[in-house]
């Protein structure tokens, strides 16, 4: 195999992944929504705080309500 056929090869592979763990994060992403918003719509129903937070710049948000 030539250098410029493996170069080609390595970059379609390294293309897959960062395409499968992009999609795989968008996944979890819409999952921690769809968790998320009934946690946010209850709490603004009853008047209380919604109060979203995040551990880190990676981490998914976590959704909380303190009552009034």
């Amino acid at each position: 195999m030539s250098k410029n056929k493996r170069n080609t090869l390595i970059a379609i592979i390294l293309s897959i992944f960062i395409l499968a763990i992009g999609t795989g994060r968008f996944i979890q992403m819409t999952k921690n929504h769809q968790a998320n918003m009934p946690i946010m719509e209850g709490c603004v129903d009853n008047g209380g705080t919604l109060i979203v937070s995040q551990k880190h710049l990676l981490a998914l948000k976590t959704a909380t309500c303190e009552e009034n």
